[in-house]
């Protein structure tokens, strides 16, 4: 995994020679010979990394090596930081500017040269220690891998999550669920070890068809072994699809105990089901119980956990299911499914090879699948190589699930590595909304920049991780995967490889602070933050590059939620995440954020003041509520814009969003609409529209030109609007139209 640092700081290194030439000339070599030493390096570490055991002596040169990379990032970022802090510098500061530029030149002159004695030391050492065999990198791997990623796009989230082998045991438990001579609430808890499937069959019922039918309401829950009553309570309410806008937002602000009550109240009278997944402990359960009504309506809760004596005391109406493992057929089946997808003929010796493998995984479907993933992009001729390693690998004569992930982890290009690692900074069951993680992955700088977008890469690597079966889709609509999951036993894996590489760090504390964190960012449903903590532990982290702050509750000034003026010296964000916050106003610090590419500020209130954005030139994702005017610079990257008032669209020119791909504006009470009009076939002009949501009252349908207008890239389009006001001719106008909502 060094080897995935290495290649990015080399990266990082390269865009700095390109971008920042002017001001790094005076180690403009230095840095070409560091970056050269730390791509040898880079090949080197991939050999050792695909060692079946790394010895003592690698592994404390490898640590060499991750040490050097992060001081080279430090140093770099450190010094481009200044010279911004300084071009934004008035008055008489500015006259310190030329002596202060000197001493900093002087200073990265010193730190770069140190560095390179640093890593031509390291070198030596590997040559005089013998470790290992060097490798040169292979070339054309990119465009390879650039190849395999253009045939398998997508292909992942066309099919649905692999379900062999519990049709009995999901026709034994449909039968509790719909039973109608049991009135009272029901208990039914699934347990079995982890990656057994109980998630997977605990979704199966939940969706069955006859289960919607049956159950006026269903919820969804998870637990984790670290838990909040208040959390879980949130979730099932969501889950309820009962209560939504402005009265969601009042919810957000109840106590555990109101929560309690009002949940307790939408439930009570009603025919409901509610799966809480993963519970480790029974006072899980107790603390949910009061909340869930013991009528007589025929209400069922399914419990999952792996351990059986919470399974079996969960209550006294209880019935405990335990999942069995795959027989043999099963796996297999399950196995061909993944590694050989949609192929015609297989050949015998494939077949055979699989089935030596698929023995020793002893019907643990979680083992199969992650198998399947890694074979199935291996030429017939690997497949007796990986079998070979495996047989390396086994412990107590089985493959286990770590020994697999390894093995898949192993083959990852360093950006799916880096990528992957990141998802370990998730809680627990935590359901990862895939376009922020998106936007995370390009802020924190792991996509490299290329003809493409970078989003579009960032997607594809995560479908590749999926079509690996080291993620799980949760949730798609449309063929597109909305969110995603890390299963426990791979998250263990990756947090564990994590924390070796000081990837991440969990401490919230001044003590455990990491001087060179670049991300902060807080999981939960609403919680009070103490300002002054928050400034002087946290945000004195000048290098910050994401900040997500989703949730957090800021302290009032003047009757008003706002946020930490600290926030403005953060100059290196590239992410700023405020959703649901309950903030209704932006402040003037927000326009130094210049380099920022996301903004996050959905989930508030309406932001009616006028906000400037002007110098945010490299602005990717602007998403929040924005009535007043929206000021708007170079929007060449723009990409997400939701959503706007009609008064304040009507003041850009709309000619300049050339890569502009959602949008969304409403109309808004707070502003005077009049003399605003919206003609649907001005929005052609932009080239790139993938998504156009409008929630106006008044607009054109069709173009006052006799030429019909056609939206060639629009997939998804939202109208407010009557259906005999629709054209008929909406297949021509709208020939990629995949989904029509009218509200």
């Amino acid at each position: 995994m060094v080897d995935a640092i290495a290649g990015f700081v080399v990266g990082k290194i390269g865009n700095y020679l390109i971008e920042e030439a002017s001001m790094l000339m005076g180690v403009k070599d230095d840095l070409e010979e560091l970056k050269t030493e730390l791509t040898c390096i880079q090949g080197y570490l991939k050999d050792v990394e695909a060692r079946e055991r790394e010895d003592e002596v690698s592994k404390e040169w490898t640590k060499l090596v991750l040490d050097i990379a992060y001081d080279v990032e430090d140093v770099l970022d450190s010094y481009l930081m200044k010279l911004e802090e300084r071009s934004q510098r008035r008055g008489v500061k500015r006259w310190t500017n030329k002596i202060g530029r000197k001493i900093d030149a002087y200073s990265i002159v010193e730190d770069i040269r140190t560095l390179k004695r640093r890593i031509l030391d390291v070198t030596r050492k590997r040559e005089t220690y013998g470790i290992g065999n060097f490798s040169e990198p292979r070339g054309g791997e990119k465009n390879l891998n650039l190849r395999v990623r253009e045939l398998r796009r997508a292909r992942s989230v066309d099919q649905e999550e692999l379900v062999v082998g519990v049709e009995d045991d999901a026709k034994i438990l449909l039968e509790k669920l719909l039973d109608d001579r049991v009135n009272k609430r029901y208990m039914i808890s699934i347990f079995g070890m982890g990656g057994l499937g109980k998630t997977a069959l605990a979704r199966k019922l939940y969706n069955s068809c006859d289960v919607k039918k049956s159950f006026q309401y269903r919820a969804w829950t998870y637990v984790s072994q670290e838990y909040k009553t208040r959390d879980m309570l949130m979730r099932i309410i969501r889950s309820l699809g009962v209560a939504c806008g402005e009265d969601l937002e009042k919810i957000r602000m109840f106590s555990e105990e109101e929560l309690e009550v009002y949940l307790h109240g939408l439930l009570e009278g009603k025919k409901y089901l509610v799966v809480v997944d993963d519970i480790w402990e029974l006072e899980a359960w107790e603390s949910l119980k009061r909340a869930l009504p013991g009528n007589h309506k025929g209400s069922r809760v399914i419990i999952t956990t792996r351990i059986r004596a919470v399974a079996e005391a969960i209550d006294g109406r209880v019935y405990a299911h335990n999942l069995r493992f795959l027989t043999f057929e099963e796996s297999w089946k399950l196995f061909e499914q993944k590694a050989f997808g949609n192929m015609k003929w297989v050949d015998e010796d494939l077949q055979m090879i699989g089935k030596e493998m698929i023995q020793k995984c002893s019907g643990l479907p979680l083992a199969i699948v992650v198998l399947g993933g890694v074979l199935s992009r291996k030429r017939p001729r690997e497949w007796k190589m990986v079998c070979g390693s495996l047989w390396r690998r086994l412990k107590d004569k089985s493959i286990h699930v770590s020994t697999v992930f390894d093995l898949s982890f192993k083959e990852l290009r360093h950006e799916l590595k880096l990528c992957f690692l990141y998802l370990s900074i998730f809680p627990e069951d935590y359901e990862i909304n895939v376009e922020k993680l998106i936007q995370l992955l390009v802020a924190e700088g792991f996509i490299e920049e290329d003809k493409e977008m970078m989003e579009d890469v960032a997607r594809s690597y995560i479908e590749e991780l999926i079509d690996r079966s080291l993620v799980k889709a949760e949730r798609i609509e449309r063929g597109k995967v909305i969110t995603c999951k890390v299963h426990d036993l791979l998250r263990d894996v990756a947090i564990k490889k994590a924390k070796e590489l000081n990837f991440i760090n969990r401490y919230l504390s001044e003590k455990h602070r990491n001087k060179r964190m670049r991300s902060f960012l807080f999981f939960g449903e609403s919680e009070d933050l103490v300002g002054r903590d928050f400034e002087t532990i946290y945000l004195k982290l000048k290098l910050l590059r994401v900040l997500d702050l989703g949730g957090v509750r800021f302290p009032c000034e003047e009757g008003k939620k706002s946020l930490p003026e600290v926030i403005g010296d953060l100059i290196q964000l590239r992410y700023l995440g405020i959703a649901d916050t309950f903030l209704s106003n932006l402040p003037s610090f927000i326009s130094n954020l210049r380099f920022l590419q996301t903004l996050d500020a959905s989930g508030n209130e309406s932001i009616r003041q006028t906000i400037d954005l002007r110098n945010l030139t490299s602005l990717r994702h602007v998403i929040g509520k924005f009535v007043g005017e929206l000021l708007l610079g170079d929007t060449v990257n723009l990409q997400t814009l939701r959503s706007i008032s009609s008064y304040s669209w009507s003041k850009l020119n709309h000619e300049v969003f050339i890569n502009l791909r959602d949008l969304e504006i409403f109309d808004s009470m707070w502003v005077d609409q009049r003399g605003v009009s919206l003609d649907l076939a001005s929005f052609s002009k932009l080239k790139n529209l993938r998504a156009l949501t409008l929630k106006v009252s008044t607009f054109k349908l069709s173009s006052e030109s006799e030429e019909t207008v056609r939206f060639q890239t629009l997939v998804e389009l939202t109208l407010r609007c009557d259906i005999r006001r629709l054209p008929k001719d909406m297949d021509v106008i709208f020939p990629s139209l995949e989904s029509l909502t009218l509200v």
